[in-house]
C-alpha cells in the first residue's frame, strides 16, 4: 500500500470517529440536556448558546463526511475545540482541556491530509 493511501485511511478513520463524537457531543445540547443548561450558564455564556455551539458541531460533524468539505470542516471544528479548550482553562478546569486538545490533534491529522486549499477535482 503507498503512502498516500496510508494517509488516506488515516485521515477517513478520524474523519469517521470525529463526526461520530461531535455527533454525541451535539446531540445533549440540541436536545436542551439541563446539565448543558447549567454548565454553559456557570460559563457565563448567553442563554441557548449551547445550542448554537451544538449546531456547529452537528454541521462539522456532517461536513467531515463530505469529502470536499471535509478539510474546511476540520478548520471549522478546531476553532470551536480551541474555544473549548480556552472556555476550560478560564474557568480553572484544567483536566477538561485535554479532551478539545486529543480533537484537535486528531483534526490537525484531517486538515493536514484533505488541505483544503488544495483539494483536487479529480479526488
Amino acid at each position: 500500500m503507498n503512502e498516500s493511501k496510508v494517509k488516506n485511511r488515516i485521515a477517513w478513520t478520524a474523519q469517521i470517529i470525529l463526526a461520530v463524537l461531535f455527533t454525541v457531543a451535539a446531540a445533549g445540547k440540541l436536545i436542551s440536556r439541563p446539565q448543558w443548561i447549567e454548565i454553559f450558564r456557570k460559563w457565563g455564556f448567553p442563554d441557548r448558546f449551547y445550542l448554537l455551539i451544538g449546531a456547529l458541531e452537528i454541521l462539522g460533524a456532517v461536513g467531515l463526511l463530505i469529502p470536499r468539505l471535509a478539510g474546511y470542516a476540520a478548520c471549522g471544528l478546531i476553532i470551536l475545540m480551541i474555544g473549548a479548550a480556552a472556555t476550560h482553562l478560564v474557568n480553572g478546569e484544567g483536566l477538561q482541556v485535554l479532551r478539545p486538545v486529543v480533537f484537535l490533534l486528531l483534526l490537525a491529522i484531517v486538515v493536514y491530509v484533505r488541505r483544503p486549499w488544495t483539494f483536487k477535482q479529480n479526488e
